[in-house]
């Protein structure tokens, strides 16, 4: 799987499409049967500062995007169940809202709804006072 890794304040997301700038892959897009794929994701601070105010730290954290013809984020899965709904929600919130996906591409070339899986990987390290 191609990809590369955006690391900040110690957490990684898994995924994000690598090479070629964005208008040069719009144009070699494949006329055949694609899953969606993640484009760019803007909310890394955001992620990161949420899960730390939340409590997820150290653990990595899979999730899934369902993801409608236009490319849209409509729903979000996590690999993990978490004592409050409230980190479920938080979290998709933030995914859904901040990552750019090109959608699934049946085998005619033509945008259908699909899905869309990452990782996360928060590893946020608290360093004791000196």
């Amino acid at each position: 799987m191609a990809g590369q890794i955006i690391r900040a304040a110690g957490l990684m997301i898994a995924g994000l499409a690598a090479g070629a700038p964005l208008a040069a892959r719009a144009e070699e897009a494949p006329q055949g049967p694609r899953s969606a794929q993640l484009i760019a994701f803007d909310g890394v601070r955001e992620l990161a500062f949420t899960s730390s105010r939340l409590g997820v730290l150290a653990q990595k954290l899979e999730f899934t995007l369902e993801v409608a013809p236009d490319g849209t984020a409509t729903g979000c899965k996590l690999s993990r169940t978490f004592r409050s709904p409230l980190v479920t929600k938080e979290l998709c919130e933030i995914l859904m809202r901040r990552a750019q996906l090109s959608p699934t591409l049946n085998g005619e070339g033509r945008p259908v709804t699909g899905t869309y899986t990452g990782r996360i990987d928060f590893n946020m390290r608290i360093k004791p006072d000196r």
